[in-house]
């Protein structure tokens, strides 16, 4: 039984990535190593095209914690990018479908193209909680007291309001895994 793949060299110093879609699990092989995900077990499909019509294309599949990314690009030395939007778009089109067959709960949306807006937010959140703990850790020394914790209690106001703001920011759109659209993925 022959299975159906895509590989893409992600970095310079990296070898090929292989992805294969065996049964019902997405497999991951980079040198020796090699990452089994089950479908059944999909959290989220998103597929991220940059808005110019380029021929750049990103794959994210959440897995519960864990996650991978496919590229429609590879990696072929200094400035040098091949274009494997081909088999990208046949192995993302058969992802999709087994998975939304296998995960009825799984989320299939487009992303706008470079971090998505949930993604940025939730990086800045983090960092200023780090901050936030870096700066009541100041208010034991005994002449950052008074400074630290009026700078602290700042931050976690600003955290409670972006955790506020959480919410309202868009997924992306909602996308049939059945019928993806030919203009993220070219048939031919």
């Amino acid at each position: 039984m022959s299975a159906l793949a895509h590989s893409a060299r992600l970095a310079p110093f990296r070898p090929e990535t292989v992805w294969t879609l065996e049964g019902a699990d997405l497999v991951e092989r980079q040198g020796r190593r090699e990452r089994r995900f089950p479908l059944s077990s999909l959290t989220a499909f998103r597929l991220a095209a940059p808005r110019a019509g380029d021929r750049r294309r990103v794959l994210t599949l959440v897995f519960g914690r864990r996650k991978t990314m496919l590229t429609a690009q590879s990696w072929t030395g200094a400035g040098r990018i091949e274009d494997r939007l081909a088999s990208f778009s046949l192995f993302a089109r058969a992802v999709a479908a087994v998975a939304g067959d296998l995960a009825p709960r799984a989320r299939f949306e487009r992303a706008a193209g470079g971090l998505a807006p949930r993604e940025g937010l939730t990086w800045v959140m983090g960092l200023l909680a780090a901050g936030t703990a870096a700066m009541l850790l100041f208010a034991f020394s005994p002449h950052m007291a008074g400074v630290a914790i009026a700078i602290a209690a700042r931050m976690a106001f600003l955290l409670l309001v972006l955790g506020a703001a959480a919410p309202w920011l868009t997924r992306g759109e909602n996308l049939d895994p059945h019928a993806l659209p030919e203009d993220l993925l070219p048939s031919a």
